[in-house]
């Protein structure tokens, strides 16, 4: 045992002493808070400090759910090399639900499916136009013109031959696709494309040729300014669909 000063009086008093004998100072009591340490505590947490601070913990959730959805957009958003990937690494297009009805021409002897939205016009040469803007005065474009070319058996030799004639009637023609081939439906397509300028417009001109039962068959597109991705899925839908009527 020893001796301790009471820091209450000064008095020795025993180590193990739990209460100062002359003065009655307490030894070994717990420390509370001051009145200035628990007017901080109460005014930190009074309701308008709590409201403050849920609504600083809303912000967080709030910022992480966004930051956590767009990142998993980033992980699944687009893939392949296609435009508007869907994430399975193939490219996508917009829909081409136009209620499509099958044509039957007459003069060629072929049937294909277009937009039920679109008209039909026919020349004396047997050429197919078909748009949205066609009257009893032609097409207007927007518009897709369908041929047959007999005389041909190679879609490449009707393309280059095609190509030169095109050149002779617009001397600021331009091929702004080269001779290329793919499939389409259950055809192999040849295409190409150009610009030019007529009647003092830009005019955007695809074209593609099929060999349908030893002939050459065009569907080709002409737009003003621009190649729109409506008028392209059109054309591939009658290319898919395009057959010689009885075959």
């Amino acid at each position: 045992m020893a001796l301790i000063k009471c820091p209450e009086c000064g008095n020795q008093i025993s180590d193990k002493a739990e209460r100062c004998p002359k003065c009655g100072y307490e030894l070994n009591k717990k420390e509370t808070p001051t009145t200035s340490d628990n007017k901080v505590a109460s005014s930190f947490m009074n309701k308008g400090n709590i409201k403050y601070i849920l609504i600083i913990l809303a912000i967080i959730v709030a910022g992480f759910l966004f930051f956590n959805q767009n990142n998993n957009n980033t992980g699944t958003g687009t893939g392949g090399t296609g435009t508007g990937g869907t994430g399975t690494g193939q490219p996508t297009t917009p829909s081409t639900d136009y209620g499509y009805t099958v044509y039957n021409d007459p003069y060629l002897g072929i049937s294909f499916e277009m937009p039920g939205t679109y008209k039909v016009t026919t020349d004396k040469e047997g050429y197919i136009y078909v748009g949205r803007n066609i009257d009893s005065q032609g097409a207007l474009i927007p518009y897709i013109i369908i041929g047959r070319y007999d005389k041909y058996t190679s879609e490449v030799q009707f393309l280059n031959d095609f190509t030169t004639y095109m050149k002779k009637q617009y001397s600021d023609l331009k091929v702004t696709i080269d001779l290329l081939s793919g499939t389409i439906g259950n055809k192999t397509v040849y295409g190409l494309a150009y610009n030019y300028t007529s009647s003092g417009h830009l005019v955007v001109d695809n074209r593609y040729a099929v060999l349908i039962n030893g002939k050459v068959y065009m569907v080709a597109s002409k737009e003003e300014n621009t190649n729109s991705i409506e008028i392209n899925n059109v054309v591939t839908h009658i290319l898919s669909t395009l057959t010689e009527r009885g075959a």
